[in-house]
């Protein structure tokens, strides 16, 4: 095997080496890794067969794909993102890229699809609640009053509109972009996109846990590690098939605790404040940009509204792990799934 660059242990990887069977740099001689960061998290590319690539040549031009979305789509400091949000705080308009119209297009349609649930126009609002911010998160909640300000201000997606020109506009100066739910979807996409024309037939790309697939090693299903989100263990193995991809919203990666109550930084844009029904939601389905955001809108649904949201969004294969540590999944995901823990209770819906 082949590792051409190496980062520190992380669960990202660690969900990765179960989804295959393997750990560290031992095994699989004939495959290549790519380990690097992007997009504020760890990422491994995995290439098990190249095909008729050269395979190091492939993972660095995945890498090339990722990296760029990760430099030009950070909400504050992004190349292209950073100044198009000071142009729509301004009431102004700015060209962008092909590609954000094309993120920015399927952000319109999931928000509508979700009801709201599911919206990059919080970027205000993570900022308010200094999930964004470099430093970290705040010690306490930010005061109501500014949550019930930017609530009523409701900046959406839909508020947004471009020409011909890809000049975008908005009717509504409270909207700040922040593609934090859907990005790692496109970065994947585009990845995958990268491997295909270098001629790779077999690759698993983690984006810090979040897991694309090209093909499958010998025309197996991968195993897939599922996080158990108190214990850091593994909840479950879940098996994705050739082209899948696997997508988990979490409430353990930003967080901070005020008054013994424990906040996290998945925001209900429709109230403003984290959604405490979830603590993960985690998706199968064939196209990564779909699964990103599907798995952000689902964790916010909660036990009560998932079910019905998922067949609106056409996920046939979901399991949520709610706040109480109950373990709930479609019928369709239970067939994939293996449960590896005790959680406190298993509904099939």
């Amino acid at each position: 095997m082949r590792c051409l660059a190496s980062t520190t242990r992380a669960l990202a990887l660690a969900a990765l080496a179960t989804a295959l069977g393997l750990t560290g740099c031992t095994a699989e001689p004939d495959s290549t890794r790519l380990q690097f960061i992007s997009l504020g998290t760890e990422v491994e590319i995995h290439i098990l067969d190249a095909g008729s690539g050269d395979a190091e040549t492939a993972a660095k031009a995945a890498r090339q794909e990722i990296d760029a979305i990760s430099e030009a789509w950070e909400p504050t400091r992004g190349t292209e993102l950073g100044p198009l949000n000071e142009r729509l705080a301004a009431g102004e308009g700015m060209q962008v890229s092909e590609e954000l119209i094309a993120i920015l297009e399927r952000a319109r349609e999931m928000e509508a699809r979700t009801g709201g649930r599911f919206s990059p126009a919080i970027g205000g609002l993570t900022e308010l609640w200094g999930f964004s911010a470099q430093e970290g998160p705040l010690e306490e909640p930010p005061p109501a009053e500014e949550i019930e300000a930017w609530v009523e201000r409701a900046p959406r997606i839909a508020d947004l509109s471009w020409d011909a020109e890809r000049r975008v506009t908005s009717s509504n100066d409270g909207v700040r972009i922040d593609l934090g739910g859907i990005g790692k979807g496109f970065a994947g996409e585009r990845a995958v996109a990268a491997l295909r024309e270098h001629g790779v037939r077999t690759a698993l790309i983690s984006l810090g846990g979040d897991l694309v697939a090209l093909g499958a090693p010998d025309d197996r299903p991968w195993r897939m590690g599922v996080r158990d989100p108190r214990a850091g263990t593994v909840l479950a193995a879940v098996e994705a098939h050739a082209d899948e991809t696997v997508f988990t919203s979490g409430d353990y990666e930003r967080t901070f605790t005020h008054e013994d109550r424990r906040y996290h930084h998945i925001l209900d844009p429709t109230t403003g404040y984290p959604a405490m029904g979830s603590r993960s939601m985690t998706v199968i389905h064939d196209d990564p940009v779909h699964a990103d955001a599907a798995a952000t809108a689902l964790f916010i649904a909660g036990p009560d509204d998932w079910q019905a949201l998922a067949e609106e969004l056409e996920i046939g294969y979901a399991l949520l792990v709610d706040r109480d540590g109950a373990v709930w999944m479609t019928e369709a995901m239970a067939e994939r799934v293996e449960l590896q823990g005790e959680p406190e209770a298993v509904h099939i819906e």
